[in-house]
């Protein structure tokens, strides 16, 4: 009985420790401190609310990137085709250039006169006669390939 006396005067007494923990003024800090907790819950839902706004901002910037790439990816085959293109349009200038001082050169050596034109195809060919293009108008003629990777990181 007298354990049980003992642990019951031990709870009054810390029952007598908690009121006059209460009666101490600390209710203002404890309103205080539920405050602060209140302020911080609000943030923190500002917080989540501005993180799943950002999350939505990365996902459209993400695809809209990947549609650039894509976009990228089809101007550079498409610049690859046309670089393509204007080299075999080049060389079949060259070649018929070629052809033309060839005509030339026959058309100059004959001394003998045994090739025999008519005035219409003199006429046609008279264009011979200006003479050949310097070759560094030749030069001058190509367009230079653009060397950049058009990404605006590298810089």
């Amino acid at each position: 009985m007298d354990t049980m006396m003992l642990n019951m005067r031990n709870l009054f007494e810390q029952l007598v420790r908690r009121a006059e923990i209460l009666s101490e003024g600390n209710e203002l800090q404890f309103i205080q401190l539920a405050k602060d907790f209140e302020d911080f819950r609000k943030k923190w839902q500002r917080t989540d609310h501005e993180l799943g706004k950002y999350k939505d901002l990365l996902m459209k910037a993400e695809t809209e990137r990947s549609a650039l790439d894509v976009k990228l990816k089809h101007a550079r085959n498409q610049v690859d085709v046309e670089i393509k293109r204007r080299q075999r349009a080049e060389a079949d200038c060259e070649k018929l250039e070629r052809q033309i001082q060839l005509i030339r050169e026959m058309l100059m050596c004959d001394t003998s006169g045994s090739i025999q034109l008519s005035e219409e195809q003199k006429s046609a060919l008279a264009f011979l006669n200006r003479g050949q293009p310097s070759s560094s108008n030749a030069g001058n003629k190509r367009l230079s390939t653009i060397d950049e990777s058009g990404s605006i990181l590298s810089d």
